[in-house]
Protein backbone atom coordinates (compact mmCIF):
# COMPACT_ATOMS: atom_id res chain seq x y z
CA UNK A 1 0.00 0.00 0.00
CA UNK A 2 1.02 3.36 -0.69
CA UNK A 3 0.38 6.61 1.05
CA UNK A 4 -1.52 10.12 0.58
CA UNK A 5 -2.91 12.60 2.48
CA UNK A 6 -5.94 14.41 3.54
CA UNK A 7 -7.30 17.29 4.87
CA UNK A 8 -9.66 16.20 7.70
CA UNK A 9 -11.77 18.49 10.43
CA UNK A 10 -10.98 17.72 14.11
CA UNK A 11 -13.52 16.59 14.67
CA UNK A 12 -12.86 13.59 12.78
CA UNK A 13 -9.25 13.23 13.87
CA UNK A 14 -8.79 10.13 16.56
CA UNK A 15 -5.71 8.97 18.56
CA UNK A 16 -3.32 6.84 16.30
CA UNK A 17 -3.55 8.91 13.24
CA UNK A 18 -0.32 10.10 11.66
CA UNK A 19 -0.13 13.66 10.62
CA UNK A 20 1.09 13.92 7.11
CA UNK A 21 2.78 17.38 7.07
CA UNK A 22 4.55 19.71 9.83
CA UNK A 23 1.94 21.37 12.09
CA UNK A 24 2.58 24.66 12.36
CA UNK A 25 1.19 27.35 14.85
CA UNK A 26 0.42 31.00 13.62
CA UNK A 27 3.71 32.38 13.77
CA UNK A 28 5.32 29.20 11.56
CA UNK A 29 6.72 27.15 14.71
CA UNK A 30 6.66 24.08 14.51
CA UNK A 31 4.46 22.61 17.11
CA UNK A 32 4.37 18.91 15.85
CA UNK A 33 6.56 17.43 13.08
CA UNK A 34 5.75 15.02 9.98
CA UNK A 35 5.00 11.71 11.38
CA UNK A 36 3.87 12.29 14.23
CA UNK A 37 1.19 9.92 15.73
CA UNK A 38 -1.23 11.60 17.54
CA UNK A 39 -2.22 11.09 20.90
CA UNK A 40 -5.77 12.40 23.00
CA UNK A 41 -3.97 15.11 24.39
CA UNK A 42 -2.18 16.33 21.28
CA UNK A 43 -5.64 16.72 19.62
CA UNK A 44 -7.29 18.43 22.91
CA UNK A 45 -4.84 20.92 23.07
CA UNK A 46 -4.77 21.95 19.03
CA UNK A 47 -7.98 23.82 20.14
CA UNK A 48 -5.54 26.56 22.23
CA UNK A 49 -3.60 26.87 18.83
CA UNK A 50 -6.40 27.45 17.03
CA UNK A 51 -6.07 24.44 14.24
CA UNK A 52 -9.55 23.44 12.33
CA UNK A 53 -8.07 20.79 10.43
CA UNK A 54 -4.70 18.50 9.50
CA UNK A 55 -2.90 16.80 7.11
CA UNK A 56 -3.39 13.11 8.03
CA UNK A 57 -1.75 10.13 6.05
CA UNK A 58 -4.35 7.90 4.88
CA UNK A 59 -3.28 4.08 3.79
CA UNK A 60 -4.37 3.63 -0.02
CA UNK A 61 -5.89 0.21 -0.43
CA UNK A 62 -5.56 -1.95 -3.61
CA UNK A 63 -8.57 -1.42 -4.71
CA UNK A 64 -8.30 2.60 -4.85
CA UNK A 65 -4.64 2.50 -6.27
CA UNK A 66 -6.02 0.03 -9.52
CA UNK A 67 -8.92 2.93 -9.50
CA UNK A 68 -6.25 5.64 -9.62
CA UNK A 69 -4.77 4.02 -12.49
CA UNK A 70 -7.29 3.65 -14.31
CA UNK A 71 -7.82 7.26 -14.17
CA UNK A 72 -4.61 8.29 -15.49
CA UNK A 73 -5.01 5.88 -18.63
CA UNK A 74 -8.52 7.57 -19.42
CA UNK A 75 -6.73 10.60 -19.02
CA UNK A 76 -3.72 9.51 -21.25
CA UNK A 77 -6.33 8.31 -23.72
CA UNK A 78 -8.39 11.60 -23.62
CA UNK A 79 -5.04 13.34 -24.36
CA UNK A 80 -3.75 11.79 -27.63
CA UNK A 81 -7.66 11.94 -28.68
CA UNK A 82 -7.19 15.99 -28.62
CA UNK A 83 -3.79 15.60 -30.12
CA UNK A 84 -4.15 13.09 -33.03
CA UNK A 85 -3.63 15.02 -35.70
CA UNK A 86 0.26 14.64 -35.59
CA UNK A 87 3.55 15.43 -36.16
CA UNK A 88 3.86 18.31 -34.18
CA UNK A 89 6.17 21.66 -34.28
CA UNK A 90 7.97 22.35 -30.85
CA UNK A 91 5.65 24.42 -29.73
CA UNK A 92 2.47 22.25 -29.47
CA UNK A 93 4.73 19.10 -28.62
CA UNK A 94 5.50 20.90 -25.63
CA UNK A 95 2.18 21.78 -24.57
CA UNK A 96 0.78 18.53 -24.61
CA UNK A 97 4.31 17.14 -22.97
CA UNK A 98 3.33 19.96 -20.42
CA UNK A 99 -0.20 18.84 -20.17
CA UNK A 100 0.77 15.15 -20.01
CA UNK A 101 2.89 15.95 -17.07
CA UNK A 102 0.56 17.68 -15.49
CA UNK A 103 -2.27 15.09 -15.49
CA UNK A 104 0.39 12.36 -14.20
CA UNK A 105 0.44 14.27 -10.90
CA UNK A 106 -1.43 12.83 -8.02
CA UNK A 107 -4.23 14.30 -6.87
CA UNK A 108 -4.16 14.11 -3.22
Amino acid sequence: MSQKHRYLPIARISAGMVLADELLDKMGHVLLPAGTQLTKNMINSMEHHDVHQLSIVIEETEEEKQEELAERQRKRDRLAIVFRHGPYQAPTSTLMSLIAKFREEPTS
